[in-house]
């Protein structure tokens, strides 16, 4: 009788492997695109599907599309060689809607499971910000019908949720959009995925060689070997490749290794604030690598350009060692392409020049937990501080002048306001460096300022 039993399972299991459709076999890779096209990339959406179709789906490999286009319902396509395939008609979707994304992960996984998948979301990026806020784009995947957009907190809950879809964390997280190569967007996503691969600069229209990646992808490969082969290939288009010669900046973040370059983060923050380097961190952040966001700055150069300026300061030395080995361990594969971005290393971090925190950036995940913000606001404290000292030793109170009218609009600066009246009263008093023309003046500006703590 088991004898009997184990004949018609093993008939049975046969039977189920020969007419189980060839989508819903487990492969090596699915390759996933939540191709958001409704804006003005719609041409490129379209030739990129058709880039894909030059090495489509195989024995180990499937290729999936969610495109939705500028002026039409949106599709899931699959991909074979030489052809487009609709598989389902979707309607009109806001691909803004990072639960539209979702969606699209449950599917995959129920018809098109494999041992590692790879994401993409392409479309327009700006790194954290909201498109709303002065006018300046920060996120993800602009849907232009609905105005929506995936933002980078979204960003973190949509990939939570894909992988507790796949059982697995997403091996790949790719997006084929500008400036999202950032320390604060992959600090959304770093608990969910293995590897983010993006641009830390804008990208040429063209996007990502999807022909020349796909053609890459070889039966067996780890997600490592993936990312990797996505960047090489990636660079190589646009120095004279498939893409021609253009402008750009990819890489590879291990996020296995991204904590231990956030707690690096961490100590150089520490470092910078134990101290008065206002001004050697400006003038390290005039020589360092900018993006299209000006306060987009390539986080390893601006610490190789300021351990150079401090040198013999072992604190900051120490810190910024400890970053550079952190940061070049997490960043498995960097390439750029071009003059204007030639000492891109492979991630961005959020460092405006006047060292004055946007209001949006605080609410971040990665500004609540790490020292990064308050390192910025120590800057700015120390550099309004310096810059009043030098006035009044020049001979002028109109800095002073200044930070005072500024107490009636900017109550919530108090403690901007504190250190200034300590510098101000150890430098003038201790330091004996207050003009006696100036006397009178300044201690009514420092009465006022201090009155302005009080409020």
């Amino acid at each position: 009788m088991k004898r009997v039993t184990s004949i018609i399972t093993l008939t049975t299991l046969f039977l189920f492997a020969i007419f189980l459709p060839a989508s819903a076999q487990v492969k090596d890779w699915t390759v996933a695109i939540f191709l958001n096209a409704d804006n003005n990339l719609d041409p490129f959406g379209v030739e990129d599907q058709s880039e894909m179709a030059r090495v489509g789906s195989n024995a180990s490999l499937n290729i999936v599309t969610l495109i939705d286009r500028e002026r039409g319902p949106a599709q899931i396509n699959f991909i074979e060689k030489n052809s487009i395939n609709k598989i389902k008609d979707m309607g009109e979707l806001d691909m803004g809607d990072y639960r539209e994304l979702v969606k699209f992960a449950r599917f995959i996984k129920e018809n098109y499971p494999a041992k590692h998948y790879c994401f993409t979301i392409w479309n327009h990026g700006s790194g954290w910000k909201n498109k709303k806020v002065n006018s300046i784009f920060r996120g993800i995947s602009y849907d232009d019908s609905s105005n929506n957009h995936i933002t980078n907190a979204q960003l973190g809950l949509a990939t939570a949720e894909i992988a507790k879809i796949l059982g697995q964390k997403v091996d790949i997280l790719n997006m084929d959009a500008c400036l999202m190569q950032m320390v604060e967007v992959g600090h959304a996503v770093k608990d969910n995925v293995r590897f983010m691969v993006a641009s830390e600069e804008l990208e040429p229209g063209k996007g990502a060689p999807y022909d020349d990646i796909l053609k890459g992808v070889k039966k067996g490969m780890t997600p490592a070997a993936f990312a990797t082969n996505w960047v090489n290939a990636f660079a190589k288009s646009y120095t004279g490749g498939s893409q021609g010669h253009d402008e750009s900046t990819q890489s590879a973040v291990d996020m296995s290794k991204f904590g231990a370059m956030v707690d690096a983060i961490n100590g150089l923050a520490k470092a910078v604030m134990s101290g008065k380097y206002s001004a050697d961190v400006k003038a390290a952040l005039a020589t360092t690598q900018k993006f299209d966001s000006p306060e987009n700055i390539d986080m390893i150069h601006f610490t190789e350009q300021l351990k150079a300026r401090l040198s013999s300061n072992e604190s900051i030395k120490t810190a910024c060692d400890k970053l550079l080995t952190a940061s070049k361990a997490a960043v498995i594969n960097s390439k750029n392409t071009g003059y204007t971005t030639k000492d891109a290393k492979g991630i961005a971090i959020y460092l405006p020049a006047s060292f004055r925190v946007e209001a949006k950036y605080r609410s971040l995940c990665f500004a609540k937990e790490n020292m990064w913000d308050e390192m910025i606001d120590t800057l700015l404290k120390r550099d309004i501080a310096a810059s009043i000292v030098s006035d009044i030793r020049a001979g002028s109170l109109d800095e002073l002048r200044h930070l005072v009218a500024a107490t009636a609009e900017n109550p919530e600066s108090a403690d901007l306001y504190r250190y200034v009246l300590r510098e101000l009263n150890y430098e003038m008093y201790t330091e004996n460096a207050l003009p006696e023309s100036l006397a009178d003046e300044f201690k009514v500006l420092f009465t006022q300022l201090t009155a302005a703590t009080r409020r």
